[in-house]
């Protein structure tokens, strides 16, 4: 859906003006904008918000527009893309049934290097339907939804990652603050604390940190205990009570209807596919979130650096988007973020000169250097510098 704000660029003057001439159109448009606003508060709907990082991308899609005005048609959605739910359906549950009679070993390693990359895969097309790049509209956008939740299992935790998305990392990315990306500043103090008095301890806290990582929906675990740890070992909060980042949230019954698909998942994994089968996707499920998520959590290293105003995203490029719906593309993403997935490397082919911020580092790697760091910050703020007695006070 081209967007009505004219700050955006998308909308030229002169048809802005034919849109103002026409009251019943106008009327039209306002009411979709109103609708999309209530439904994902898009970027377009806070722009006047913008953080410096935002700012800085929204001058870069201007002056691509200046130079290349022939751009404008690559925005918008396409429904095509649609098609690749059932492939990647049928991936998953296929691999599911390929291991249905082994066992836990097969089961874990399946999971670690086949299961989360097509989970990975199928995370992409989340975050290109939180950007209506499929279907524009609410209803074919809402099945196309609950068809991904078929196979992520997530238990609405898309629609979390899509209001979050659009709401809070694209118009205050850089903003810790607002921008949810960016690791609690607390918890960030307290490891850094406890690896300054403790660096040995530290190399085996770790390595226990990854060990429940690996396990089967370790991570939700790991989220609860990992901030009591160090709050006990260091006497100070691990976690910001002040940091409210005001995303949007999903309503009560869009999320049960999404948690009632997610349901009848697991249930048809386990009846065709048995414990194995059912254990299979939770599993890839579980690593992929988790700190053993070596593509998704490599892909969010390789992004943003977190302070940089004049290059604030980077792009991979490489094979690795042809599984991954060119979300590697995230310089161009970022700066034209109505652009669908297939016409990214169009934008990079069209303004090499613009769009020049790299990674060159692989998913893998980062992934390494992220975990042999002891988990170094995903992002870097002005706040890991400074004195946060006030946020994370005492608690000796």
């Amino acid at each position: 859906m081209v967007p009505v704000d004219r700050d955006l660029g998308w909308l030229s003057q002169g048809a802005w003006t034919s849109f103002k001439s026409c009251p019943k159109l106008l009327r039209t448009l306002r009411s979709r904008a109103h609708r999309v606003i209530n439904l994902s508060r898009s970027t377009t709907a806070i722009v006047a918000g913008l953080s410096p990082q935002a700012q800085r991308h929204k001058a870069m899609r201007h002056m691509l527009l200046q130079r290349h005005p022939q751009i404008r048609q690559f925005a918008g959605p396409d429904y095509r893309t649609a098609f690749a739910v059932p492939v990647l359906l049928a991936i998953h549950w296929g691999i599911a049934w390929s291991v249905s009679q082994t066992n836990v070993l097969a089961v874990f390693l399946v999971a670690l290097l086949l299961g989360q990359v097509v989970i990975h895969s199928a995370a992409a097309l989340v975050h290109e339907t939180a950007h209506r790049l499929i279907f524009s509209k609410r209803l074919p956008k809402l099945l196309f939804d609950l068809h991904l939740e078929l196979i992520l299992g997530s238990f609405g935790r898309q629609l979390t990652y899509q209001h979050e998305h659009i709401s809070s990392h694209h118009p205050h990315i850089g903003d810790y603050e607002r921008d949810y990306e960016h690791e609690d500043i607390c918890g960030f103090m307290a490891r850094r604390k406890y690896r300054s008095d403790y660096p040995g301890r530290q190399r085996f806290v770790t390595m226990m940190i990854l060990i429940l990582h690996a396990l089967p929906l370790g991570f939700l675990l790991a989220d609860r205990v990992v901030p009591i740890f160090y709050r006990s070992a260091v006497g100070q909060a691990a976690k910001d009570a002040d940091r409210h980042i005001g995303a949007t949230k999903p309503g009560r019954s869009e999320r049960l209807m999404f948690i009632s698909v997610s349901l009848l998942a697991n249930a048809i994994l386990f009846l065709l596919f048995g414990f194995w089968g059912w254990l299979y996707h939770n599993w890839s499920l579980s690593l992929f979130l988790g700190k053993c998520g070596i593509s998704n959590l490599g892909q969010s290293l390789s992004e943003h650096d977190g302070d940089n105003l004049v290059n604030p995203t980077k792009s991979t490029y490489g094979w690795i988007n042809r599984i991954l719906f060119n979300t590697g593309y995230h310089n161009e993403h970022h700066t034209c973020p109505n652009v669908p997935w297939h016409r990214l490397p169009a934008l990079k082919r069209i303004a090499p000169d613009l769009f020049n911020s790299e990674n060159t580092k692989s998913y893998v790697q980062l992934w390494w250097e992220h975990v042999r760091y002891d988990f170094g910050p995903t992002r870097r703020n002005p706040l890991m510098s400074r004195d946060n007695a006030h946020r994370c006070p005492s608690e000796s």
